[in-house]
């Protein structure tokens, strides 16, 4: 927002040109669903877990769903710095238009506008990232109103049929999400190939998993948005996608079950409330928990999970996303994002644990204990997989770390599966 103008004193939520309810600029922040919504042909649906009504509500149901739309950690503080806002309304008046799931905020009497896109290219990309200090957030441009949760570095692309990158401008939906190296952390280095290595693992071994490719040129992972579907005329539809903090109620920063967010019971609990598949995304979650020991990702928490609306599938978990191997660098937590039965160390989680967790979720430990041991043997099989298919169109540096990254992940797979079978 340009200096001397007056504040929008209202923000309005839209879902495919309907308009949804008011955001207010108030402490904490509120939010009214609107009239015409509440009465909407076919029945109106809840913003994750903000209860239906007409009354105004300032819940901690609002503040998580709609903090959980915004950059995190850093980002948020470099956020602040160049905006010069503090405060949750502020942040989404900045940049909360195109968010993640199915909704634009826009300034009250703004309507949403066709969508604008500018063409470039991967070498101009790539120039630009290290041109800028803090780097891909700012591709978007001072017009541009588009927020991508999380915590690393990212910038909203539209990559069409003719394979030609393009910068969406002012609200306008993006295909795919650019996520260059992490440069704020020494030690963590090539995390890019890390995360589209272990991406490409993850499909390999039949997990619903966002498709990725590498960039080099930029050298960033490009991950294609499943929340965007295309329609017949051309435009992008958007879907409507909650994370698992946001129907939990719980803001980002709490997002670590240490920290009071959800568990693996809770998380269990809202796919089983949401979904329209609830014992096939039950083993989906299963087999991501496993995945994520064998690869040594401590960062799986809540946030990593979603579900969203597939237009004639029903509500179900989305294709998992952000899967990195964390414990390749130094200096990152040991500790894994959610305790097992009461274990959050990654090496001491053994069938007991297993069995433990099995028994809260109310379901048979010798099926969950089976689950574990048919993704360790599909393990070896999808990592040569990922490494033949990614490996090759790495530069020097980031191959070194594929290699690594291996090692690490046959090696980590086989001592976890013998502690889980309890060899």
């Amino acid at each position: 927002m340009s200096a001397g103008m007056t504040r929008a004193a209202e923000l309005h939520v839209w879902y495919d040109g309907e308009r949804v309810g008011a955001v207010h600029d108030t402490t904490p922040l509120a939010f009214t669903y609107a009239p015409e919504w509440l009465a909407r042909d076919g029945g109106a649906f809840s913003l994750a877990a903000i209860v239906l009504r007409p009354e105004r509500q300032d819940g901690p149901e609002v503040q998580a769903f709609f903090e959980n739309l915004l950059p995190e950690g850093e980002l948020r503080h470099y956020l602040s710095q160049r905006t010069q806002t503090t405060s949750l309304y502020g942040w989404l008046l900045e940049v909360a238009g195109d968010t993640a799931g199915g909704f634009v905020l826009l300034p009250v009497g703004q309507p949403p506008q066709p969508p604008a896109y500018e063409a470039t290219t991967w070498p101009a990309l790539a120039d630009a990232l290290r041109q800028r200090s803090v780097a891909a957030i700012d591709l978007q441009g001072s017009d541009a109103r588009i927020s991508l949760a999380g915590a690393q570095d990212k910038a909203s692309l539209a990559i069409f049929d003719d394979g030609v990158p393009r910068l969406p401008r002012g609200t306008a939906p993006s295909t795919h999400i650019l996520k260059p190296d992490i440069r704020r952390l020494a030690k963590v280095w090539h995390s890019a190939a890390n995360e589209t290595l272990v991406m490409r693992i993850a499909a390999a071994c039949g997990l619903p998993t966002a498709e990725v490719f590498y960039e080099p040129h930029t050298q960033a992972c490009v991950v294609r948005r499943f929340d965007r579907l295309p329609r017949p005329d051309g435009t992008l539809a958007r879907l409507v996608q909650y994370d698992l903090c946001q129907l939990a109620g719980t803001v980002s920063e709490r997002k670590y079950e240490k920290e009071g967010g959800p568990g693996l019971v809770q998380c269990a609990a809202l796919i089983r409330r949401y979904s329209s598949q609830p014992a096939l995304d039950l083993r989906h979650l299963l087999n991501w928990l496993f995945f994520n020991l064998y690869v040594g990702n401590n960062d799986s928490h809540a946030k990593n999970l979603s579900v969203y609306h597939l237009p004639g599938r029903g509500v179900m978990l989305t294709p998992f996303y952000d899967l990195l191997c964390t414990r390749l660098y130094p200096g990152l937590s040991p500790s894994f994002a959610f305790s097992i039965d009461g274990e959050s160390r990654p090496g001491a989680v053994t069938r007991t644990q297993v069995e433990g967790l099995a028994t809260a979720l109310n379901m048979q430990p010798r099926f969950v204990l089976k689950l574990a041991a048919d993704l360790a043997q599909r393990m070896p099989g999808a990592v040569a997989q990922a490494m033949a298919s990614v490996r090759p169109g790495l530069p020097p540096a980031a191959q070194d770390l594929a290699d690594r990254l291996q090692q690490f992940v046959l090696s980590t797979t086989q001592k976890t599966a013998a502690r889980l079978a309890g060899v």
